[in-house]
C-alpha cells in the first residue's frame, strides 16, 4: 500500500468511526463526517489524485464542493474544522 492509500484509508476510518460513534446530541459530528467520507470515498477510488497528497486532494475536493453546495456557512466552517483535525492527526500518524 502507498502512503496516498494508507492515508485514505487512515481518513476513511476515522470519519467511519466518527461517523458511526456519534450519538443523537452529535448529529452535527455525523453529517461532518458522512459529507467527507464522501469526498474521502470519491478520492481514494480516483487514481489520478494519486499524484497529489490524500489531504491536498481532500482540501480541493471540499472547497469544489462547497462552491456549488448550498451549504450554511456554520456546516461549512464545521466540515472545515473536522478535516482539519483529522488531517492533523493523520499527519502525526494516528
Amino acid at each position: 500500500m502507498n502512503t496516498f492509500s494508507e492515508t485514505a484509508e487512515r481518513a476513511y476510518q476515522t470519519l467511519l468511526d466518527l461517523e458511526t460513534s456519534a450519538g443523537p446530541e452529535q448529529e452535527d459530528q455525523r453529517f461532518f463526517a458522512a459529507y467527507l467520507l464522501g469526498h474521502a470515498s470519491l478520492i481514494a477510488a480516483s487514481e489520478a489524485q494519486a499524484e497529489a497528497p490524500f489531504s491536498d486532494a481532500m482540501e480541493t475536493s471540499i472547497e469544489q464542493a462547497f462552491a456549488v453546495d448550498q451549504l450554511s456557512d456554520q456546516d461549512k466552517a464545521g466540515i472545515k474544522s473536522l478535516w482539519q483535525a483529522i488531517s492533523a492527526d493523520i499527519g502525526r500518524g494516528l
